[in-house]
């Protein structure tokens, strides 16, 4: 059973919480927009002088990472709970809290987790 974390805790938690999903966000946003500028650039050459199967392989793996780019905040809060949930305090209000609770301000964040 996790522990309820004392307010000062909590409100560290959050601002751990938030910065953890910033962290994601913008490294899987990066790498995913690097890996699509790739594939940009090299699709030409592959249509001219590879198999379709890496062309195949490119136009697949782009629509998912679309994908990835347009549930990016869901994605990344999910990745933000395996990696902090497993730490005291953290599972509650992980448990507790949404993706879009994020975009409150901390305060108002620690009501929502009071009531």
């Amino acid at each position: 059973m996790p522990q309820q974390p004392l307010p000062q805790a909590v409100s560290d938690a959050i601002t751990q919480i938030k910065k953890t999903h910033e962290n994601f966000m913008v490294s899987v946003g990066v790498l995913t927009g690097t890996i699509l500028i790739i594939y940009f650039f090299t699709y030409g050459a592959l249509v001219d002088s590879v198999s379709s199967s890496l062309i195949w392989f490119e136009v697949i793996t782009s629509v998912i990472m679309l994908f990835v780019l347009i549930f990016l905040r869901r994605i990344c809060f999910a990745l933000t709970k395996l990696k902090l949930e497993k730490r005291d305090g953290y599972a509650a209000i992980l448990g507790k809290i949404e993706v879009v609770d994020l975009a409150l301000k901390g305060d108002v964040l620690i009501k929502k987790l009071a009531s």
